[in-house]
């Protein structure tokens, strides 16, 4: 009994040590980690082509033209997947929103989890870093004036926090 009244006090502080070195080292997911997107990286856009081409091109299409109608319901009442290209919205979106959304899905991010969509949650089929070699990808197409526009949304959003 006396024994266990000495440790306690070690236990404590051990898991005081365990959790605050956790939190340091992003062991937990308490809060996320700033999203940059690197389309001038060459490996890693090459790397989120190859992922895009697996995963996203048979709905998203292969020149990011998303698909037809894409703004209006279909039959079964989902929205079909919108183009990443000028003419779609992907770029009206800072890159925190596009990471989370594409990691976590449509619901998650707009705070109703059972919203019917047909883009699925990514969150353990790719890793962060496949997440945001696609996201990269994909803004290594944009025209310049969109990329300087979706850039200069990205510094009103990170001063907004």
């Amino acid at each position: 009994m006396m024994r266990s009244r000495r440790l306690l006090p070690i236990v404590v502080a051990c898991g005081v040590v365990f959790v605050a070195v956790g939190l340091t080292l992003g062991w937990f997911e308490s809060a996320p980690k700033r999203v940059q997107l690197r389309p001038d990286d060459a490996a890693l856009t090459a790397r989120g082509e190859q992922v895009y081409r697996e995963h996203c091109a048979s709905c998203h299409g292969a020149r990011l033209e998303g698909q037809p109608d894409w703004r209006a319901r279909g039959p079964d009442g989902l929205l079909p997947a919108p183009p990443h290209d000028a003419t779609g919205h992907t770029w009206h979106h800072p890159d925190e929103v596009l990471f989370r959304l594409t990691k976590n899905g449509v619901g998650v991010l707009i705070g109703q989890p059972g919203y019917k969509t047909a883009m699925p949650a990514y969150a353990g089929i790719l890793t962060d870093d496949e997440i945001l070699a696609v996201l990269s990808w994909i803004k290594s197409k944009w025209s310049p004036e969109l990329r300087r526009r979706h850039d200069e949304m990205n510094a009103r959003a990170a001063t907004a926090r």
